[in-house]
């Protein structure tokens, strides 16, 4: 073999041995399980967390198109596409439930097939815009993690959230009730951690009640739960909570959930329209009853 060909036969066989490594590391040579179906059975639910549900516009579009911002490609989605996502769920036969009834479920040991919840952290005015009114066009009933101490601030880290009127409206439609989202923890510390969790436990334990006292008074509620912000809990602050009646808290987490998860960590799923195609439309719990 003369030397032309040797060299051919190297840079061929080179780039063969490159192509197959590149193969194998894609998604083409190995399918990804999904996260939801790793441990599927019966008795597992949905927890569907939502923040932000934005116009869509094409200046939004745009903004979409060219940013890398986790606040607009993870934590929203546009009307259009929550419209769909509801109507996907109602057409695969979602049994929707609601936090009391999730709670209950939850605490029985077995979710009725299909079961799905829908929750929002902060609650801003896109979510009374936006996704209010298709909740109410489906009768899906819906939970809301309220940051008691903001609310109506116009300018809470870039965030218009909504009034308590307007929340109060919100709860009078039976399709919503609020739960908590801290009263003034809800922030972020200089190395991107949540501040609930370097705060002292009476620091924390102050604030809890505050919030719980808030949803007590506004919504004739006794208020159980939390959702840590940013989804990031503190197992040191659990004796905290359960001094203050909080006896569920939500994090952030792509699975779903089982009766036995632990309380105080249960895992919700950051829909956006690339986890809701990929994850949530391929869940194995559709499959348990029949779908359209």
């Amino acid at each position: 073999m003369g030397k032309c060909s040797k060299l051919i036969a190297t840079l061929l066989f080179t780039s063969l041995f490159f192509l197959m490594i590149f193969y194998d590391n894609t998604s083409f040579a190995k399918e990804k399980k999904n996260p939801l179906n790793s441990k599927h059975h019966e008795n597992s639910a949905l927890a569907l967390n939502y923040h932000r549900v934005r116009d869509g516009n094409w200046f939004e579009d745009t903004l979409f198109t060219i940013s890398s911002s986790k606040e607009i490609n993870d934590y929203s989605v546009t009307k259009k596409e929550f419209n769909k996502q509801i109507k996907w769920l109602k057409d695969h036969d979602a049994h929707f439930l609601t936090e009391k009834e999730f709670q209950h479920y939850k605490s029985k040991g077995k979710f009725p097939a299909r079961s799905v919840w829908i929750n929002f952290d902060d609650i801003d005015m896109s979510v009374y815009d936006s996704a209010y009114p298709i909740l109410k066009k489906y009768n899906v009933p819906a939970t809301g993690f309220v940051i008691t101490g903001h609310v109506g601030e116009d300018d809470f880290h870039n965030l218009n959230l909504i009034n308590l009127s307007k929340l109060k409206e919100m709860q009078k439609s039976k399709i919503w009730t609020f739960s908590s989202h801290t009263h003034n923890l809800h922030s972020l510390t200089k190395d991107n951690k949540s501040i609930i969790t370097k705060k002292s436990g009476k620091q924390i334990k102050n604030d809890i009640s505050k919030s719980n006292h808030y949803i007590n008074k506004n919504f004739d509620k006794t208020n159980n739960s939390l959702a840590f912000p940013y989804g990031e809990p503190s197992k040191k602050n659990i004796k905290i909570l359960k001094s203050e009646n909080i006896k569920y808290a939500y994090t952030l987490a792509d699975r779903s959930v089982y009766p036995d998860d632990d309380n105080y960590a249960i895992p919700r799923v950051l829909v956006n329209e690339d986890s809701f195609n990929k994850l949530i439309k391929k869940w194995d719990g559709f499959k348990d009853g029949k779908s359209k």
